[in-house]
């Protein structure tokens, strides 16, 4: 190449730089000349939310049937297109599924794995909103894989993450506060709700009562608008139809409120083993010598084996609620299916499948509603509202007592059966759903159950403990004292009166930590005989149970240890494994960060 045809490219690289920094100065200037009217740039902004949010619903639900021709042949497969399939494929097909989606959380985006909905939680609790903009695609596709293989999982655990992560990534990207973008988030999670119903009202209430767990008029607004965007989106594709199909039914009389309320009772208990079956599925896959990107295979297989006796537990559930509803299965059978689709439910997100757990909810709350309703028909007699307004009531009683969200489950029964007249046995089962299983848990959702179990207490109205965020390395003190067993007391009380140290830390050999002494415990010694403490060794004075905690800890968990303890001091250990001393964590400094913590949260 000629130098004169070198010196044109390098200038039109400089020119094409030169435009390219002009058209992002200019970007800049017209979002901040926007956001000088800040609040309704926010309403903008959650409109565009909830249109993308729709149309990702829309994708989402493409790639779910392209899934499932391919597996199955026919979208959306029925009981009767599953009774003609071959039994092999029945029982292999959701194993193949799980191990491609294996293969996507393991090597590509952990993210992807599970029903999302409490990763949304804790980013927003714990990240301020920020989610990774890859697990859209990530979550769309092994989602995707792991319905239309047949995995027992819903649409809208997915979506709410992937509405999420789409909120944002566009809040991050226009420079929004950590309560904005908390917002934003909230924003994308209703919009995918609301499309994958066509409940916009449920939608934004989720948004507000589980995600973001504090109500606020500044919050609700942009919700509501993206959940309005989002739904009409997404009618625009389908068609505004329900997405059940229950048939005509009432509340008949006051004489129902008595099984209804015994309806609410169960959907309490069986929403409670719900939360404990998802939960112990979860401990069973996680055996270290069954690899990961196993795990989801194996979950799928177990699931078909099941399917060959139940082909009913496939999918995400809405087959099996639509028939609760026209009363096509015996009450025995309807029984038994409540109990299968949760272990199917669990055995497919439990081994890491990609999936919600709201879907199955419903189908199980209106198998148990329906088994009850057909019980009690006989008794009630002309005072009978009809099958489907238990199954309906049932739906709203699991969802209340499983996700701790009953305003939720009223609307969202009302938006999905366009049915005002069964309003009141909702209500009555929803609460005393609700009321029952937080009773049963200590106020843990099938979304908080997870997160309580790896350390992550969210309090009332979903405000994260303030230390959760600060781990012990970043406050450890490197400076310690330490004294061999085999010391006397008496060199002990020397040290201590010639150090400023309040604790003395005992190690052998290895310096593994094998206790400590305090003060006090020095204090005691001075109080003995001077025979007594030349006799005594450091052994002897030591605390052999004295707690220590590890770098990773989080602040939040070392505060138990200190109540219990006492102690104005723990140890900090390496590892679990090894018990050398790293440094020491201090209790007025855990204070100090409390109040710092306090103070940016008032001041946000």
């Amino acid at each position: 190449m000629s130098d004169k045809a070198e010196k044109e490219k390098s200038a039109r690289r400089r020119r094409w730089l030169a435009l390219s920094r002009w058209a992002r100065r200019l970007g800049r200037s017209w979002v901040e000349r926007a956001r000088g009217g800040e609040y309704l740039f926010l309403l903008f902004t959650a409109a565009l939310i909830g249109l993308l949010g729709g149309l990702a619903a829309i994708a989402f639900d493409i790639a779910i049937h392209l899934f499932q021709d391919g597996f199955w042949s026919v979208v959306e497969p029925r009981l009767a297109d599953l009774r003609e399939i071959s039994p092999w494929k029945i029982a292999l097909v959701p194993a193949f599924g799980g191990l491609l989606v294996g293969l996507i959380t393991t090597f590509l985006v952990s993210e992807a794995k599970g029903h999302g909905v409490p990763e949304v939680i804790k980013a927003v609790a714990l990240d301020g909103g920020k989610i990774r903009g890859r697990v859209a695609l990530a979550k769309t596709i092994a989602s995707a894989l792991t319905i239309g293989s047949g995995g027992s999982a819903g649409r809208e655990g997915p979506i709410i993450q992937i509405g999420a992560a789409i909120g944002s990534r566009i809040g991050q990207a226009m420079g929004m506060s950590r309560r904005r973008l908390r917002t934003l988030v909230g924003c994308g999670a209703a919009a995918g709700i609301a499309a994958t119903f066509n409940a916009p009202i449920a939608g934004a209430l989720f948004s507000v009562e589980v995600i973001l767990g504090e109500f606020g008029a500044a919050q609700f607004s942009p919700i509501v608008i993206s959940s309005v965007v989002a739904t009409v989106v997404a009618r625009a594709w389908r068609g505004n139809v329900p997405a059940f199909a229950p048939p005509p039914c009432t509340f008949a009389s006051a004489w129902e409120l008595i099984p209804y309320a015994l309806l609410g009772l169960l959907c309490g208990l069986v929403s409670f083993a719900y939360i404990r079956i998802n939960a112990s599925t979860h401990r069973l896959f996680a055996h270290p010598r069954l690899p990961g990107w196993l795990r989801p295979a194996a979950g799928g297989l177990l699931v078909g084996l099941l399917a060959l006796v139940l082909p009913q537990v496939l999918g995400d559930g809405h087959g099996l609620s639509n028939a609760a509803f026209a009363g096509l299965f015996p009450v025995g059978l309807l029984l038994v299916l409540v109990f299968a689709k949760m272990l199917a439910t669990g055995l497919t997100l439990g081994s890491g499948g990609s999936g919600g757990v709201f879907s199955p909810a419903l189908a199980v709350g209106a198998c148990l509603g329906a088994g009850l309703g057909g019980l009690v028909a006989p008794l009630l007699g002309a005072h009978y509202g009809g099958l489907a307004a238990y199954a309906l009531v049932g739906m709203g009683g699991l969802v209340a007592g499983s996700m701790l969200a009953p305003i939720t489950a009223i609307l969202m029964v009302f938006e999905i059966s366009a049915n005002y007249s069964i309003i009141l046995p909702v209500m009555l089962a929803a609460i005393l759903s609700t009321v029952l299983v937080a009773r049963l848990t200590g106020h843990l959702s099938i979304y908080t159950f997870p997160l309580a179990r790896a350390g992550i207490r969210l309090f009332r109205g979903g405000s994260p403990d303030l230390l959760l965020a600060h781990r012990v390395d970043t406050h450890l003190r490197p400076r310690f004292e330490t004294i061999r067993p085999g010391e006397s007391a008496r060199l002990l009380l020397d040290r201590l009166l010639a150090s400023d140290a309040s604790q003395f830390y005992v190690v052998d050999a290895a310096d593994a930590l094998l206790g400590a002494i305090t003060l006090g415990d020095a204090r005691r010694v001075l109080l003995s005989s001077p025979a007594l403490v030349d006799m005594l060794l450091a052994e002897d004075v030591m605390r052999r149970d004295i707690p220590a905690v590890l770098p990773d800890d989080n602040l939040g968990a070392t505060l138990a240890k200190f109540t219990a303890s006492r102690l104005q001091e723990l140890p900090v250990l390496r590892s679990a494994a090894d018990r050398r001393l790293l440094g020491t964590l201090a209790y007025p400094d855990v204070l100090a960060t409390y109040q710092d913590e306090i103070l940016k949260a008032d001041a946000s």
